[in-house]
């Protein structure tokens, strides 16, 4: 029997290894299978050494068009486009992860909390380069959800850095597009 593929509609390649009769019927096409999937986006931005806080760059998440980032002095959320628009000065790529239904909803569910939690008690929720940054935020929340988003083998003194983030998603099987936002001012 030659070798029988299928490419789904994202693209992915899948070939036929077996199969097995389960119902009689003669129409022996391939089905289409259906699996909701939504996507949330990451973006990581580029070091800026005159910026205090953005020596090694900025990674912030965006759920249903909100964007959450994790600053020194607040946990900032906002619009999208407000958000791009606020980070034009340097260039920064958008990671569109695919993600289920329920995996977007902890993600959702989790920023909101930490937003609440910061904005109760600031000083309790202090930033920290070591295990309260930007990007260890957002590799927390994408942990809770069962998402990985960097390899720890590489991550100096368990430290998230921006760059662990875009490394582990530019080889995500979950990343279903990369957006570049250029800088424009």
């Amino acid at each position: 029997m030659p070798e029988q593929t299928h490419i789904s509609p994202a693209g992915v390649k899948y070939r036929l290894v077996a199969t097995k009769t389960t119902t009689p019927t003669s129409d022996t096409s391939a089905k289409p299978i259906t699996i909701k999937s939504e996507s949330v986006e990451v973006v990581v931005s580029e070091p800026r050494l005159i910026s205090s806080g953005s020596q090694f760059g900025h990674v912030a998440i965006i759920v249903d068009g909100q964007a959450y980032s994790r600053a020194h002095e607040k946990y900032f959320t906002t619009g999208r486009t407000d958000y791009l628009n606020r980070n034009a000065y340097r260039d920064s790529i958008g990671y569109v992860i695919r993600v289920s239904p329920d995996e977007k909803q902890i993600i959702k569910k989790e920023l909101e909390r930490r937003v609440k939690l910061f904005t109760l008690d600031p000083k309790s929720h202090e930033y920290s380069l070591l295990d309260n940054s930007c990007s260890s935020n957002v590799a927390d929340v994408l942990d809770l959800a069962g998402i990985v988003s960097y390899d720890p083998r590489w991550s100096a003194f368990q430290i998230v850095s921006p760059a662990d983030i875009d490394t582990g998603l530019q080889h995500s099987k979950r990343l279903i597009l990369k957006i570049e936002h250029p800088k424009t001012r």
